[in-house]
């Protein structure tokens, strides 16, 4: 059984390539060729197959990876996860349909929305009151979704969220099936669920119909490197046909080759190396333990115990929170990164997320663990602990698609309350958006938005740009 990179390393040699990429393969041209393998950066040449039309080893190397992850049909994207969430829903609706869908989903599916006409019906997951962050979404909120909308198309879902919470994924698809809709999951955060007893199973096992899922974020990939996991032979033949319209005809085959790698390691080592990593998170929670003041989300003190409407967690997230304390979660992260050479993934103002992968060691999370507990002892405690703001239901005036293109003009945001948003106005963390084109700007989103800004959350305005300005629908 060749991989791709075996393929790569034996055929290439020796070939005098008259085609793309201009580098010709050449990595002594520049130092930075030679360190990023241009010696095995190919086009799309006889032997080595068509990512959009696959027959040979790209086919074979997918079909081994839809074995590792136990999916019906799996495909190689390399346009992260972002490129597989737009071809699924294209896939699934066609312009005008509606689509059910959580209210925490990524940008990208907003984008999708958008492109595709679609009418949605968006359903809001819980919040975690003590953590400040988004937690589950409950079969029930799916189900009262499912009355309301019982032509939609298409449920969309994020499980698990940026910082490990998961859903029912499982009671969720039985749910939508039993009503003949179709279950798209963002797992893009949750590639490495269900492939050992480390961790929950993720939604192939749970049945969805189509799962999303960015390789690099946990599994030893390539940054770009993601997959499409799909059920039942018409529904991959329509998402094959969707990516070729989302997908990049000149794939990488750099990334390629790391996507079959992965999925490689995975096949061959997986369960040694997942024994390390449990092994290296379970040293932290013994550092954790040592903590009295900074507090990590399911571990340490907090270990097998859940949030405040939460389903479950992945235990391969730490989200290390600073309500108790006295200081920020920015502040923590300028400690870890200037005291002790730690970069962590995300800061919040009320905490700092520090995301763990196959690649981490008892060495690195020994040195995590010990960076906060040294920080830990020069804290004191918080002199109060402030409750999250909850996120404001959306009023629709207007469907997204119509009012992403229609005239707008700039205001001034204290004089925006009462108009239609022109713009996708998304609060970092957690990145959920408050408002998107065609939405009321009401008071509770203006004073969400104000409450962000005064904790020090970072406001992504797709038009305005944030700076005390808002884009509003002309003459509405």
């Amino acid at each position: 059984m060749r991989s791709l990179f075996d393929l790569l390393s034996e055929a290439l040699p020796g070939i005098t390539p008259m085609h793309m990429p201009g580098h010709k393969r050449n990595a002594a041209l520049a130092e930075f060729l030679k360190h990023l393998g241009a010696d095995m950066d190919i086009t799309e040449i006889p032997g080595f197959d068509n990512l959009h039309a696959p027959h040979g080893i790209l086919k074979e190397a997918m079909a081994r990876a839809a074995g590792v992850f136990q999916a019906g049909h799996t495909f190689f994207l390399v346009n992260g996860s972002t490129v597989g969430v737009l071809a699924a829903v294209r896939a699934l609706t066609r312009p005008g349909e509606s689509i059910l869908m959580a209210r925490n989903s990524h940008l990208c599916a907003y984008n999708a929305v958008t492109l595709n006409q679609l009418n949605p019906e968006f359903i809001y997951p819980g919040i975690s009151q003590d953590w400040q962050i988004t937690a589950s979404l409950t079969p029930e909120a799916v189900e009262e979704a499912l009355f309301k909308r019982p032509d939609a198309k298409a449920l969309l879902i994020t499980s698990p969220t940026y910082e490990g919470v998961l859903s029912d994924v499982a009671a969720i698809t039985r749910l939508a099936h039993g009503h003949g809709i179709p279950v798209i999951v963002d797992e893009a955060h949750g590639a490495h669920l269900g492939l050992h007893p480390l961790f929950p199973d993720g939604a192939v096992k749970a049945g969805a119909d189509i799962v999303i899922q960015s390789l690099h974020k946990t599994l030893p990939s390539l940054t770009q490197t993601a997959l499409a996991h799909v059920r039942g032979e018409a529904l991959a033949r329509e998402m094959q046909r969707q990516l070729g319209v989302f997908e990049t005809t000149s794939p990488s085959y750099l990334l390629l080759a790391s996507i079959d790698g992965c999925a490689g390691l995975i096949r061959e080592q997986g369960d040694e190396l997942f024994k390390v990593w449990g092994k290296a998170l379970a040293a932290f929670d013994r550092l954790a333990l040592r903590l009295d003041h900074l507090e990590v989300m399911g571990h340490g003190r907090h270990y097998g115990k859940l949030p405040q409407n939460a389903w479950d967690l992945d235990p391969g997230k730490l989200y290390i929170s600073t309500s108790f304390a006295n200081l920020t979660g920015p502040d923590l992260a300028r400690r870890l990164r200037e005291e002790w050479r730690i970069e962590p993934e995300m800061a919040a103002p009320q905490g700092v997320l520090a995301m763990t992968g196959m690649g981490d060691s008892m060495d690195t999370l020994t040195r995590l663990g010990e960076a906060l507990i040294g920080i830990d002892q020069q804290l004191k405690p918080a002199e109060g602990h402030k409750a999250a703001y909850p996120l404001p239901k959306a009023i629709c005036a207007m469907p997204m698609h119509l009012a992403e293109r229609a005239p707008f003009e700039l205001l001034g945001t204290e004089n925006a309350a009462g108009r239609v948003c022109a713009e996708q106005l998304t609060v970092y963390p957690p990145g959920i958006p408050v408002l998107v084109p065609g939405e009321v700007i009401s008071p509770e989103a203006a004073g969400f938005i104000t409450a962000a800004r005064e904790a020090g959350a970072a406001l992504l305005c797709t038009r305005s740009r944030g700076e005390g300005l808002a884009a509003v629908l002309k003459d509405a």
